[in-house]
């Protein structure tokens, strides 16, 4: 049986170990914006969202048509259940907010916004020594470099990798406890393409067809059909 387990990977671990270094009150001198990208379904999301979760620590999910007020508004809400309807007013919630106690933004799909928005972001930054985790897919990078006062302010970068035979070996251990052959788990990695979404929808259907059968372990050969299927 399946159990809603979050599986601690590499990447997480060192994700984790940014927005703690953005929190530490030395990041207060220096820049303290972090640059998190990666190819969707590497789990940046899920690991923000668990971050969310476990502090205090604030995410802000996809919201592609954002303006400047409504993320400041989103920001606000997250730190007092308020929101004001005037930029001026939100910042001043902020700056107050942060001032009591620094907490990190985790903007999700950040290089979906308009680099105007990410600017007000680093101005943000710089004015209330606010600490910020820019998320996104590849091209975040190279919109972040496009101007030299926001590249040189990125405290740190991480590239979510692939998923690794480690990581499927321990999502399948801890979640369904069932444990997978060296050659299946090649065989996962393969058809997830490094992506975590593959995985999971694989793992659904294996436990499927095992509890159909009765099974309490992997025969040989049930996870090849199950990606010949998928596959198909």
């Amino acid at each position: 049986m399946s159990k809603d387990e979050f599986v601690i990977t590499e990447n997480v671990s060192t994700f984790d170990g940014i927005c703690n270094e953005l929190r530490d009150p030395t990041s207060a001198i220096g820049p303290s914006l972090a640059q998190v990208t990666g190819p969707a379904g590497r789990g940046k999301s899920e690991a923000a969202k668990r971050r969310a979760v476990k502090t205090n620590d604030i995410y802000l999910p996809p919201m592609n048509q954002r303006s400047p007020l409504m993320l400041l508004r989103e920001i606000e809400f997250e730190l007092t259940k308020e929101k004001h309807g005037r930029i001026e007013s939100c910042l001043d919630v902020i700056g107050q907010e942060m001032g009591r106690e620094r907490r990190v933004l985790m903007i999700d799909e950040a290089d979906l916004l308009k680099f105007s928005i990410l600017e007000m972001c680093r101005n943000m930054n710089e004015r209330f020594v606010c600490p910020i985790v820019f998320i996104g897919e590849t091209g975040l990078a190279g919109k972040l470099s496009k101007e030299r006062r926001m590249s040189s302010r990125i405290r740190c970068k991480m590239e979510f990798n692939p998923v690794s035979q480690a990581d499927i070996s321990l999502y399948f251990e801890k979640s369904l406890d069932l444990g997978l052959s060296p050659s299946d788990v090649t065989l996962v990695q393969r058809h997830s393409k490094g992506d975590w979404r593959p995985i999971l929808t694989l793992a659904v259907f294996i436990e499927r067809a095992m509890t159909a059968s009765g099974l309490s372990k992997i025969p040989e050969g049930l996870v090849r059909q199950i990606v010949d299927e998928r596959e198909s």
